[in-house]
């Protein structure tokens, strides 16, 4: 059993939506916590890994390289399974999140600071509002089109942590792999929005898999 810090750092503003508004004035908004700092979910980074590696096993079979080391069920399990993922995530949270979380949550219980810090003021020291609409051929607006989206700030980096229960190089090759291709995250990640940078870290150190990648591309 090993285990890792996945780290993935917002290069754009990003929507990692919750599938839900909020109150009338945003149409699509961020999952966060119930102090309001924002956070990524384990299900929403295993998906995505997910489909990233599945990505590069299609391109492994159009160069002609050998997939020795992708091991994709394995890794993350099938639906319906009898055997269990070997690859455990957790959510992912900003630096010192449990500190920050527990210090904001005295301040919001205070009477001495409830007109000062509020949830909604938390929220938005991580996140902007971006409005857009839909634009016809000549230039004018759609009606009742706009809409109201919020999405973290570019520059944020989650942390979250990841167990592999096996010793088994082939499956953090696996995970490696994933994160090299992960490129794009989240909501409207094919407009501008969504670009991050995933890397994986054992002791301190960034895991690289560029040297066995490079033996596998040699012919």
């Amino acid at each position: 059993m090993k285990n890792y810090i996945l780290q993935l750092e917002l290069l754009s503003p990003t929507l990692v939506g919750s599938g839900i508004g909020y109150g009338t004035n945003i149409d699509s908004d961020v999952v966060f916590d119930d102090s309001g700092i924002p956070f990524i979910p384990a299900k929403r980074i295993k998906g995505c890994l997910l489909d990233s590696i599945r990505e590069v096993e299609t391109l492994f079979s159009i160069a002609d390289i050998e997939k020795s080391e992708i091991q994709i069920k394995q890794a993350f399990g099938k639906t319906g399974d009898e055997n269990s993922a070997l690859i455990y995530f957790s959510n992912l949270y900003i630096k010192d999140y449990e500190q920050n979380r527990a210090w904001l949550r005295y301040f919001l219980k205070s009477k001495n600071y409830k007109n000062i810090v509020t949830n909604e003021q938390i929220l938005k020291t991580f996140t902007e509002i971006r409005q857009q609409t839909k634009i016809d051929n000549g230039g004018v607006a759609y009606e009742h089109s706009l809409r109201t989206i919020r999405v973290l700030n570019k520059g944020l980096t989650f942390y979250g942590n990841v167990e592999i229960r096996t010793d088994q190089e082939q499956i953090t090759n696996t995970l490696l792999l994933a994160c090299l291709n992960f490129r794009r995250f989240g909501t409207k990640r094919n407009r501008g929005f969504g670009e991050v940078k995933c890397l994986l870290f054992e002791s301190g150190e960034v895991l690289s898999i560029n040297k066995k990648l490079e033996s596998l591309c040699i012919v």
